[in-house]
């Protein structure tokens, strides 16, 4: 199938959409066998400077499994199989940057064989694994929090059996 390529709108057009529309964005749970979930740390807004989920938002022309694909390259440098997603919900964003910034989150949850990350310098400062709710860190964006409670309640069924394909 013969695409256009992704583009992003010049930056006082982007700033304009933020002011009047909800933006469509992905939020990734990739969880990679014997070390956890890699959770990162925020450079941009929102959540600058708190614990996070790789994610970004839907471009057109993005299908779910193109979006996430590029979310698990581009943030953390590995290959998944997005067909193995699990869906854990949506979340509504209310942010107090960028014009009141309003998302509407999609979360899922992946697994990953690969053995190193490579993070996104220009997104991120940091990454770290977590295993358990109990080790969520307490500077974690609410919609990450979310998530991974989420995540951590459907875990078993997410590793032994066919995921949700939502």
């Amino acid at each position: 199938m013969n695409r256009r390529p992704l583009q992003f709108a010049p930056k006082e057009i982007f700033e304009q959409i933020l002011e009047y529309a909800v933006i469509p964005t992905f939020d990734l749970v990739v969880w990679f066998e014997g070390r956890g979930v890699a959770l990162v740390r925020r450079r941009i807004a929102p959540y600058r400077g708190f614990w996070a989920l790789p994610g970004l938002r839907m471009m057109k022309p993005e299908g779910i499994e193109d979006t996430l694909r590029r979310i698990a390259r581009s943030e953390l440098g590995v290959e998944i199989n997005p067909s193995d997603r699990l869906f854990l919900g949506q979340y509504v964003g209310r942010f107090r940057t960028e014009k009141g910034r309003q998302d509407l989150s999609t979360g899922y949850a992946v697994p990953c064989v690969a053995s190193a990350i490579t993070i996104n310098p220009a997104h991120f400062s940091g990454f770290r694994f977590i295993a358990s709710e109990a080790e969520i860190p307490n500077r974690t964006g609410a919609m990450y929090r979310f998530y991974l409670k989420r995540f951590f309640v459907l875990r078993d069924s997410f590793a032994g059996s066919s995921p949700n394909s939502n």
